[in-house]
């Protein structure tokens, strides 16, 4: 039985071979790969699990924006993608060129401009961050390149994913996205990964997502214990998580089990380095099903008794179309206007302005307020 009604995966990888190039002037996990459309194995488990849709996002340097858009042109009731700064990110890293969020807008608005249907977001990294190669700069000078971000996604009414959100990227990156939304009431922000795998790291995410109406959770790395820092949250909800199986399509990262857990998870989605001295690659030679996992998850929350199967209808599939504006059949509908489910009504749910939920809203001529009461 598929998982809901209409499901989409939010969270697909299959433009890149997992190999490092040989000639990558960055070695490990950040490093330089090769691209190729491996869209037939997603596309494989997609079926196999009942997931009706699916959101590519490029990522690591040597990924094209272009070529996922192709694979969107191949498979139209299938797939719609990301768009990343690929070319920018890519002339960095082999220092052709040195990279500014200019000439990272300019790319991005060539891609939006081009095709609104085929590019929905911004994605899975943000400009400037995850594996560019760039200038040094501290939390003011990126928080400032945020706001031009924010402006960017507003104009095309368009979500931006961040994946700056552990400590050691910036410091504090969630005080700082606060900041960004508090100016940009309405720029649209996916937090990747939900803000991680574990506990501390998701309370920290739904922290920021429960301040701003616009900000939402990817779920694809949550056991479904952790969906109750959201579900049980009146300033969150339903409406505002968005599944996806983890890294599909990535031969890096896989689930793997922590056998023995008692302190520490018990499941994880990350790369075994150990498995690099063991096979000489950084990628395992096989497609790791990640919606084994991550679909039971969801099965799971009913068994929990978290939720309804119309809140895992939003969460597994009608947040992402709402979000991504995807086509469905006609026949598809999701739940709203359910204050038993703390489900707002589809014209404040579905609205792409400042709503009545915003706890924090400025003039985006005020650069800053002091003593926001945020806990991140």
């Amino acid at each position: 039985m598929k998982i809901g009604r209409f499901v989409v995966d939010a969270h697909i990888h299959c433009g890149k071979k997992d190999s490092a190039k040989t000639d990558s002037v960055i070695k490990g996990v950040m490093a330089e790969v090769e691209s190729v459309d491996n869209s037939e194995q997603a596309l494989y488990d997609m079926d196999a699990y009942g997931i009706d849709m699916g959101i590519l996002l490029p990522s690591f340097v040597g990924t094209h924006s272009e070529e996922y858009a192709d694979m969107c042109r191949a498979n139209p009731t299938r797939f719609r993608t990301c768009a990343l700064d690929t070319e920018t990110r890519l002339a960095a890293m082999r220092g052709t060129k040195e990279w500014n969020l200019k000439d990272s807008l300019n790319e991005l608005d060539r891609y939006f401009s081009k095709d609104r249907n085929i590019y929905v977001g911004i994605g899975e990294f943000p400009p400037g961050n995850m594996g560019v190669v760039r200038s040094r700069i501290d939390r003011l000078e990126r928080f400032y390149e945020w706001c031009e971000i924010a402006q960017f996604c507003i104009q095309y009414d368009i979500p931006c994913y961040i994946h700056e959100y552990a400590t050691y990227n910036i410091e504090e990156p969630l005080a700082m996205m606060a900041e960004v939304c508090a100016k940009y009431p309405n720029f649209k922000l996916i937090i990747a990964h939900g803000g991680g795998a574990e506990g501390y790291m998701i309370k920290r995410a739904c922290a920021l997502a429960a301040a701003f109406e616009h900000v939402y959770l990817e779920t694809g790395y949550w056991r479904a214990e952790y969906y109750e820092y959201a579900l049980r949250n009146p300033a969150i909800g339903a409406s505002k998580l968005i599944w996806g199986g983890g890294d599909t399509g990535s031969h890096l990262w896989y689930p793997m089990i922590n056998h023995g857990a008692v302190l520490t998870e018990p499941n994880v989605v990350f790369n075994n380095r150990n498995n690099w001295v063991w096979t000489g690659t950084r990628e395992v030679d096989y497609q790791p099903d990640y919606y084994g996992w991550s679909t039971h998850q969801i099965y799971r929350l009913k068994d929990l008794n978290m939720c309804t199967q119309d809140e895992i209808n939003l969460i597994v599939g009608g947040n992402a179309v709402r979000l991504y504006k995807l086509p469905t059949p006609r026949a598809v509908t999701f739940a709203a206007g359910r204050p038993d489910l703390n489900l707002m009504p589809r014209h404040i749910m579905e609205s792409s302005d400042i709503t009545p939920r915003n706890a924090y809203v400025r003039d985006p001529k005020i650069d800053y307020v002091a003593g926001v009461n945020l806990n991140l």
